[in-house]
């Protein structure tokens, strides 16, 4: 049976075992809330819970057809993420189940604990069946957390590696070939421990029965996973932004992916010098579109990049299927990544100097090798043209490649665009990205960023300054959008 072919039938598989949760969990429920009286069930009510589970299964069944057949299959997922994608379907199987009652006018007469109590059940029985079949599935196609060793280059020695592999106790390796031009500048010696030493590595290895990898490397970039497209049968990396824009309330967006996006910049570093890049989010775009003046500078970017999932998700309706969100701090990580080997500098303008001192501590313990030229906290108020002028010399003074913006938006854009032309190197304003990677902000975790929920985690994290922002800003977005699309249809 061929990828493809078991990947349908493992859905088909998922289905029925939902809905054979779903059914439990009904019964579940009516014994829990009736008892004895429970065998009579398809009697009470007149006969509305015979009428209730049946629609639940058809309501489960468009709502799997709809959301989870079209998702990635779950036996590759992480349990939180399983849990979420399970919780999420189930809250709209139950509003649905809600509306369809009040619709016929059965809401007042049915228990009202019998359809709360069954999702909840549903839930639990679902992820139960779900987890018990994905043991069954590694257990016969052994499908399990590989333990894999990075190797960089200086390579470790054969009695070393020897250490490193037993202690580790590894099934695969990653060579990482791209970090052996910073060890040699010269192109011979380059070439002569690409070809030895690297195979070296992949004899030693094979030998343990350690399955090797090498990370490819396109113009000295470490390519990650999920930037890698097949053309024409050919494994090809994207290295440029598209020239096209897709427009979002007169805000021209550039399409790129996270990684692609790095390495344009890394590439047209000097081009961009003077020149400034921005994320925005929802709360920008809904600033933008109410406020032309600031739309303006938005569009007066080199790039304006997606920073929010909502923006992405209707670039890809528009066609640009690979489109993405790239968030500031995830770009300034990718960034830092791939400049450890000092070739490209940094520069920091923005946020308290007690934030920039920890920043400066995390960046070179994590990016061993960055080359930062600088940072300065200027004052939070308006600052006078003497001060400006000041600000731009010792920025300029310091000769950096990048210079990061954390003022905050609005105010950063605008900054950047009022000295457009006058700072050495390209500027980008990543607002909260300084006290995200300075630790000061807790990032979400990783699946909650996936799943688009990022903003309610930090909602949590300081509720009064952004509940207000938060509900008033996206509830004008899905109202512009609702306005944008009804016009459209016109």
């Amino acid at each position: 049976m061929n990828g493809i072919m078991y990947r349908d039938y493992a859905k088909r598989r998922l289905f029925v075992l939902d809905e054979i949760a779903l059914v439990l969990a009904f019964f579940s429920a009516i014994f829990i809330r009736y008892g004895r009286t429970a065998l009579e069930w398809t009697t009470l009510f007149d006969g509305l819970y015979v009428s209730l589970i049946v629609v639940a299964v058809l309501l489960q069944a468009l709502i799997y057809l709809m959301h989870d057949y079209r998702r990635p299959l779950y036996l590759n997922q992480e349990t939180v993420k399983t849990i979420s994608d399970i919780v999420k379907s189930r809250i709209v199987l139950f509003i649905l189940i809600i509306l369809y009652l009040y619709m016929l006018k059965f809401g007042d007469v049915s228990s009202r604990f019998i359809i709360p109590a069954m999702i909840l059940i549903d839930i639990v029985y679902t992820f139960i069946l779900r987890t018990l079949y994905k043991k069954y599935y590694i257990s016969k196609y052994g499908r399990g957390k590989d333990r894999t060793l990075d190797i960089f280059y200086p390579y470790p020695d054969e009695a070393e590696l020897k250490k490193i592999l037993y202690d580790g106790d590894y099934n695969q390796a990653v060579i990482h070939t791209s970090s052996i031009k910073a060890f040699n500048e010269n192109a011979e010696e380059y070439e002569k421990a690409g070809d030895e030493e690297t195979n070296r590595v992949i004899r030693q290895l094979e030998a343990a029965e350690v399955h090797p990898y090498v990370a490819l490397d396109v113009l000295g970039y470490n390519v990650r996973n999920g930037i890698v497209n097949d053309i024409k049968d050919y494994a090809c990396v994207p290295v440029a932004v598209r020239k096209e824009k897709c427009g979002i309330f007169g805000v021209e967006y550039s399409v790129a992916r996270t990684e692609e996006a790095v390495l344009h910049v890394l590439r047209h570093i000097k081009k961009l010098s003077g020149k400034y890049i921005c994320f925005s989010n929802v709360h920008t775009l809904v600033m933008a579109k109410e406020n032309v003046g600031y739309r303006d500078v938005l569009n007066g970017s080199a790039f304006t990049f997606p920073d929010g999932n909502p923006i992405a998700q209707t670039l890809q309706k528009n066609g640009y299927k690979f489109a993405e969100r790239i968030a500031g701090p995830d770009f300034m990580e990718h960034m830092f990544r791939a400049t450890v080997d000092g070739n490209i500098s940094h520069y920091f303008y923005g946020a308290s100097q007690k934030t920039l001192d920890v920043l400066e501590v995390k960046l070179k313990e994590k990016y061993p090798g960055i080359n930062i030229k600088g940072m300065y906290s200027p004052p939070f108020r308006e600052l006078t043209e003497e001060e400006d002028a000041a600000d731009i010399e010792r920025i300029n003074a310091a000769d950096a490649d990048i210079v990061w913006i954390g003022l905050g938006a609005p105010k950063q854009e605008r900054w950047m665009k009022a000295h457009k032309g006058k700072i050495k190197g390209v500027m980008m304003g990543v607002g909260a990205g300084f006290d995200f990677h300075a630790g000061r902000i807790k990032r979400a975790p990783k699946w909650i960023q996936k799943i688009g929920m990022e903003w309610l985690y930090r909602l949590f994290q300081d509720p009064k300054r952004l509940v207000r922002r938060y509900f008033v800003t996206n509830v004008k977005y899905f109202w512009y959008s609702f306005e944008a699309r009804f016009n459209r249809e016109d």
